[in-house]
């Protein structure tokens, strides 16, 4: 009993999991549902005294179906399997069974219709058309021949075929159910799987790869919209760093050891990264701090922290320590975008000119 339901534990968690293809859950679902169906006729026929051929047939086709289902389980190629499971039920155990079950009194008919809606939902391309062009004519032959020729099908009583049509509307609408189900289930976790590509695509689009800060593209478009919403406030301010001799760090120690620098440096703008202050690297060992909401003497005193902690923090090898030089600018609205980075830029160059280590404003 144990292993029956540890079986039956293995098979909905095949099912209901993202890790197999859907063509393959879907098809393996059809047969399972078609082997508990067979079961469920071959007991209703036994219990209904119906003739030996409707008792047989569905407990023949429960085996044929077990063994595909275990094929299933063991094969790579879900296209195969789905084609040949759906050829196997569609094309040939259920026409014989509607034969065995009274054709159109009994409830065979439903089945059809999960044929048709399995070789939908699992076969792929060409397959698919076929199937259902070959599924169409045959089922529509099937439904001439006992219209022309009611007497070659094994007959029921009125009781007998209300309670066998009862039955396999059950099933077909549970089946038709749980395909539905599933196929639900794989769009959240495709839609999920978009957005979760999408929003790591777009941090990848927006983020510097060494220091986790956002690249010049995503602060600059930032840096756009702030200036226009900037209005006559004057509490938005700007400030752009430089590593003092920076090439001298890489020539002498290395580039892995420059990078170092640079993500240490980083690290130290991102702990200044609250009520709306963000840090950038622009390029090379340039980066910007934009800070808003705050007045002109606060925001210098943010930038005079950051190089002060640099000097305390970022030592070298030999035991001397990095500097970092800083242009500060408080931006009006009369400033363009063009013009702000200009200002700050020259507010650097003069920092590096008065001996570095320093904020110019």
């Amino acid at each position: 009993m144990k292993k029956l339901f540890s079986s039956i534990r293995d098979s909905l968690s095949f099912l209901f999991s993202s890790d197999y293809p859907l063509e393959k859950r879907i098809t393996y679902s059809m047969v399972l549902c078609a082997m508990g169906g067979e079961l469920i006729g071959t007991i209703e026929s036994l219990a209904l005294k119906l003739s030996p051929i409707a008792i047989i047939l569905p407990f023949v086709s429960f085996l044929l179906h077990f063994a595909v289902s275990f094929w299933g389980r063991k094969i790579k190629s879900s296209s195969a399997f789905a084609f040949l499971a759906i050829f196997v039920s569609a094309v040939i155990i259920f026409p014989l069974m509607f034969f065995a079950n009274a054709g159109l009194e009994g409830g065979m008919p439903f089945y059809f219709i999960i044929c048709i809606v399995s070789a939908a939902f699992a076969l792929r391309g060409k397959r698919r058309i076929i199937l259902f062009i070959l599924l169409l004519f045959e089922y529509t032959g099937l439904f001439l021949i006992y219209h022309y020729f009611p007497e070659i099908f094994i007959p029921m009583t009125p009781e007998d075929a209300f309670f066998d049509k009862l039955c396999s509307l059950i099933i077909t609408c549970s089946i038709l159910f749980f395909f539905s189900y599933i196929v639900s289930k794989q769009n959240y976790w495709d839609r999920k799987k978009i957005k979760e590509l999408s929003e790591l695509y777009e941090h990848q689009a927006n983020t510097d790869e060494l220091t986790g800060l956002c690249n010049r593209r995503s602060f600059n478009n930032f840096l756009k919209l702030a200036i226009l919403t900037l209005g006559d406030t004057e509490k938005l301010h700007l400030s752009m760093f430089d590593i003092d001799d920076f090439k001298k760090v890489n020539d002498t120690y290395g580039h892995p050891y420059g990078d170092f620098v640079l993500k240490d440096f980083a690290d130290i703008l991102k702990e200044q990264e609250k009520d709306g202050i963000t840090a950038c690297r622009y390029g090379g060992e340039e980066f910007l701090l934009l800070i808003p909401k705050k007045n002109k003497n606060d925001a210098v005193e943010i930038v005079e922290n950051i190089i002060e902690t640099v000097r305390k923090k970022i030592t070298l090898p030999d035991g001397s320590y990095i500097t970092v030089s800083a242009g500060f600018i408080t931006c009006t609205e009369e400033m363009s975008y063009d013009l702000v980075l200009k200002n700050v830029d020259d507010n650097l160059y003069k920092a590096k000119c008065a001996g570095k280590n320093r904020v110019v404003f």
